[in-house]
C-alpha cells in the first residue's frame, strides 16, 4: 500500500479514536485550541484531503482532520496546544486507472498524491498556534 495512503489512514484512525469511543478520562493536559482555515492547491480548493499539525516538542499534541471543499476545522477538544507545528497537507486524487485490491480482490481507483512532498513528507509549512492565532490558510503552488 502507498505510504501516503497509510499515513492518511493513520491520521483518520487517530482522529476517530480521539472522538472518545467508550468511557475515557477527561483531558487534563495543556489547553487545546480550535483551528480552522482554507486550503487551495494551484488555485483549486482541496476536497477530500487531510491536514495534520505535527508537534515539534514533547509537550504538545498532534492534531488534524479532513479538508472538505477547501476548508478544515479542528474542534477544541481535538485541537493542538499552543506551540509551533509542522503542517502536512495531503490530497489523493483518482488517476482514472483501476487496480485489483490486494485484500478484497475488488477493482479500486488508483490514486496519486497531487500535493508536492514539500507540503507533506518534507513539509516546509508551519503554524504557530496561540489563543490569538487560530486561523491558518494555505494557498499551495506546485
Amino acid at each position: 500500500m502507498h505510504p501516503a495512503i497509510i499515513r492518511a489512514c493513520t491520521l483518520l484512525v487517530f482522529s476517530g479514536s480521539a472522538l472518545g469511543c467508550g468511557q475515557t478520562a477527561p483531558y487534563t493536559g495543556e489547553t487545546r485550541f480550535p483551528v480552522q482555515g482554507k486550503v487551495t492547491f494551484n488555485g483549486e480548493p482541496v476536497n477530500g484531503g487531510t491536514i495534520a499539525f505535527i508537534q515539534q516538542d514533547e509537550k504538545s499534541r498532534p492534531a488534524g482532520g479532513p479538508i472538505v471543499n477547501g476548508t478544515y476545522r479542528v474542534t477544541e477538544n481535538q485541537g493542538p496546544n499552543a506551540s509551533t507545528y509542522r503542517v502536512e497537507i495531503r490530497w489523493l486524487k483518482p488517476t482514472g486507472a483501476k487496480r485489483k485490491d490486494d485484500d478484497t480482490g475488488e477493482m479500486v481507483d488508483v490514486v496519486k498524491e497531487v500535493i508536492p512532498k514539500r507540503f507533506n513528507d518534507q513539509s516546509e509549512l508551519s503554524a504557530s498556534v496561540s489563543h490569538e492565532k487560530l486561523d491558518f490558510n494555505f494557498d499551495l503552488k506546485p
